[in-house]
């Protein structure tokens, strides 16, 4: 009688993958395909708040997927040849949904977790490891199930796995370019991440219920909406917003994900849960934190009869706002890689739309390179705690920032770092590099007088002499040696800025 049963089984199986398999599990491999690649670009962007966008973060991503997968691709040949079913492969392909559904709701307490074990560039591998490991394996098993299952003929095996690499490359090429030009540029990453699940666990019943098996396909649907469920008691997507009342604004772009947040008369510009910029809401110019207010002062001091100046990063606007509020002849050229966050700096951060303001979304490099404008003054306010574009940093971009200014003309960096001590790396690598183009400089300390102390470093930069100004907004030139001896000259062939400012990285902390 069993005999009798497995050959009903095994001949239903053949009319299934005659009449409907093939074309469902193409549809399965370019779908699974592609929200492989979207969630591991998702994953890095996902971990950036916590860990920076360093090539750490983006190297333990790419290392827990790849070991994902190979484990899955070994663990689903095995799977499927002692069970080669559809409802297995849908099996799998309902868990890794479901299991990505939890990821957005586990990465702070993980990311905590993690900052309390003192992990340090490991904290992103670690972390990284525990939310996309299982749903990538998931994933992974999905390929020698649809082959096996795919498979009609051993003459044409070759032939078969060919054509199922390249559908799922095709996914893979899809779910890239879709989560790149479409998904993070208009939608958050957490509702992404959702969306991912969703379609999942969906698929998985529709191959059930595909495949007659309605109570599985019933089943599968139930348990996505418990979960869903689950999710929106602890933390609900619709009240996420409201559980900040200062709140204004919020976007997810390419770059950063962007907020802008009152509180009383300040406002403040936050890129990935950092601060990066804060106004007087009803002071127009006012510098509220020292650093603005010291870079403005540079330049007064040092070039006050400048007449032309570009500012790279701009942030909340509020060093131009300085600017233009003191000076009224001048002319400022505004770069910023992210054209979003040259939109809030105008709607929310008072920055006028002026014939002295000309905006450019922009890499600030490839602008110096494309224009080739001389300047009396270059401002670069562009690395922060969490991401240091490590090409802005090089003797290489020394060497165009120099051919882009006038004789006797200054750069005046915002560098946060310390003098001495555990977060001097960086400060010092970027200190020895920039020297071997302007010899002279000076170095002020925007808050604390420890040299030890992180805080935002003004280094004001010149190929010609610069006068001693004895101190610059009440702050006092920094007249102490720096030790440079273990300083690293940056190169655009070698610049290890992630390991420099390893130190100010991990020290970064969630609220």
């Amino acid at each position: 009688m069993s005999g009798i049963k497995h050959k009903k089984r095994e001949k239903q199986q053949n009319i299934w993958r005659k009449n409907k398999g093939s074309w469902v599990l193409y549809i399965t491999s370019i779908i699974c395909g592609a929200i492989l690649m979207s969630l591991e670009i998702i994953g890095g962007r996902l971990l950036s708040p916590f860990f920076g966008g360093s090539v750490y973060v983006w190297g333990s991503i790419i290392s827990v997927f790849l070991i994902a997968l190979s484990t899955g691709y070994y663990l689903g040949g095995v799977a499927a040849d002692r069970k080669p079913s559809m409802a297995f492969l849908s099996g799998y392909i309902a868990v890794s949904g479901l299991l990505i559904l939890f990821i957005p709701l586990l990465v702070f307490p993980l990311a905590q977790f993690a900052f309390s074990l003192g992990l340090g560039n490991f904290g992103a591998l670690f972390v990284g490891m525990l939310l996309f490991f299982l749903p990538s394996l998931g994933l992974g098993m999905v390929s020698p199930y649809i082959i096996k299952l795919g498979m009609k003929e051993s003459s044409r095996l070759g032939n078969l796995v060919g054509k199922f690499y390249a559908v799922s490359t095709i996914g893979s090429i899809l779910g890239t370019l879709a989560t790149t030009f479409v998904l993070i540029p208009w939608f958050g990453i957490k509702h992404i991440i959702f969306s991912l699940g969703i379609i999942l666990v969906l698929l998985a019943a529709a191959i059930l219920i595909l495949q007659q098996l309605l109570p599985q396909g019933i089943l599968a649907i139930c348990l996505l909406g418990l979960s869903l469920f689950g999710i929106a008691l602890a933390d609900p997507i619709v009240a996420e917003s409201s559980q900040n009342a200062g709140l204004i604004y919020e976007k997810e772009t390419m770059y950063n994900n962007i907020s802008v947040e009152d509180d009383g008369e300040l406002r403040y510009l936050v890129f990935n849960d950092t601060e990066q910029s804060v106004i007087n809401k009803y002071k127009f110019g006012e510098h509220v934190w020292p650093y603005t207010k010291l870079m403005d002062a540079a330049m007064q001091y040092y070039r006050p009869d400048a007449k032309k100046v570009l500012v790279i990063g701009v942030g909340g606007g509020t060093v131009i706002n300085g600017i233009l509020a003191q000076k009224k002849d001048i002319d400022i050229d505004a770069v910023d890689i992210d054209p979003e966050v040259i939109n809030v700096a105008h709607k929310y951060f008072d920055m006028p739309y002026s014939p002295r303001l000309h905006t450019a979304a922009a890499d600030g490099r490839s602008f110096l390179r494309d224009k080739k404008n001389q300047y009396d003054v270059i401002m670069v306010d562009a690395y922060n705690r969490l991401s240091i574009p490590f090409h802005l940093t090089t003797r290489e971009f020394f060497d165009e920032v120099a051919a882009a200014l006038k004789q006797g003309g200054i750069v005046v960096f915002n560098i946060v770092s310390s003098i001495e001590g555990d977060y001097s790396p960086f400060f010092k690598s970027l200190l020895l590099t920039s020297k071997q183009v302007f010899p002279e400089f000076r170095v002020f300390q925007a808050e604390f007088d420890d040299p030890t102390e992180m805080d935002n470093l003004i280094l004001v930069s010149s190929r010609d002499k610069l006068p001693s100004s004895g101190q610059l907004a009440g702050r006092p030139e920094y007249k102490g040696n720096i030790d440079l001896s273990e300083a690293i000259l940056l190169t655009d062939d070698y610049a290890p800025v992630e390991t420099l400012a390893l130190k100010i990285m991990s020290d970064v902390t969630v609220d």
